[in-house]
C-alpha cells in the first residue's frame, strides 16, 4: 500500500480535521496549541524543599487532604498512567486515606474523559459512592443542610432553634464557623430542588 500523509491511520484523520476546524476559526489563535503544548511538557505538581533543596513531589502534595479521585488511561502518552499511579501513592503516603485510583484500559487515550464517558462515569460515580475512600458524606451532609433550609423556607419558620439546627448541619466538621463556600453550595441544591418541584407542578 502506497503511503499518503495524512491518510494512514483513522487517528490521522480525527486530527486533520480538528486542525482545519481550528484553523478556520476565527476564534482560535493557532499559536494557542504552542503554549498548551509548552504547558502540559512543563507542569508538575514537584516543588523544591526549602530545608534541602531538593525538588519532592510528596513536598509539593503536602496539602492535598481532601477526598481525592486519580484516573489513569494505559494508552494515555500525554499523561501516562504509571505518573498517575505515583500520584496516588504519593497522596496516601503523606496521609490522604481518601485516595480512589482507576485505571481504565481504552483505546482512547488522553481523550477517553472526552470519548468513553462510560468508564470515567463509573470512576467518578465509584469515588463519589464509596466510604471511606470517598466523599459521598460530605454530599449527605450538603443535601441534609438543603432539607432543613427548604423546610424553614416551606414553613416559613427562622426561630432560632431552625437557624441553630442549619448552621450545626453546615458546620459538620464542628469548627464553629461556616465558610462562605459551604452556604453557596447549599443555596445552589436549594435552587435545583425548588426548580425540580417547580417542574413537577407544571
Amino acid at each position: 500500500n502506497r503511503l499518503v500523509i495524512g491518510e494512514n491511520f483513522m487517528i490521522e484523520q480525527y486530527i486533520k480535521h480538528q486542525g482545519t476546524k481550528w484553523a478556520t476559526s476565527r476564534a482560535f489563535d493557532p499559536n494557542s496549541l504552542i503554549w498548551m503544548s509548552t504547558a502540559m511538557d512543563n507542569f508538575t505538581l514537584e516543588e523544591v524543599v526549602p530545608e534541602t533543596g531538593e525538588v519532592s513531589l510528596e513536598y509539593g502534595m503536602r496539602h492535598i487532604t481532601q477526598p481525592a479521585l486519580v484516573i489513569g488511561v494505559q494508552t494515555d502518552v500525554l499523561f501516562p498512567c504509571w505518573q498517575q499511579r505515583e500520584i496516588a501513592q504519593v497522596l496516601r503516603k503523606i496521609g490522604n486515606n481518601r485516595v480512589s485510583y482507576y485505571e481504565l484500559d481504552s483505546i482512547f487515550g488522553h481523550d477517553t474523559f472526552l470519548l468513553n464517558t462510560v468508564a470515567v462515569g463509573g470512576a467518578v460515580k465509584g469515588h463519589l459512592e464509596q466510604e471511606p475512600n470517598g466523599a459521598s458524606h460530605l454530599h449527605m451532609d450538603a443535601a441534609r443542610s438543603a432539607s432543613i433550609l427548604l423546610g424553614a423556607l416551606w414553613n416559613r419558620e427562622f426561630s432560632v432553634e431552625s437557624m441553630e439546627r442549619l448552621f450545626y448541619a453546615l458546620d459538620a466538621r464542628n469548627l464553629g464557623r461556616v465558610s462562605i463556600d459551604e452556604v453557596s453550595s447549599l443555596l445552589y441544591l436549594v435552587v435545583l430542588r425548588m426548580g425540580e418541584y417547580c417542574d413537577n407542578m407544571t
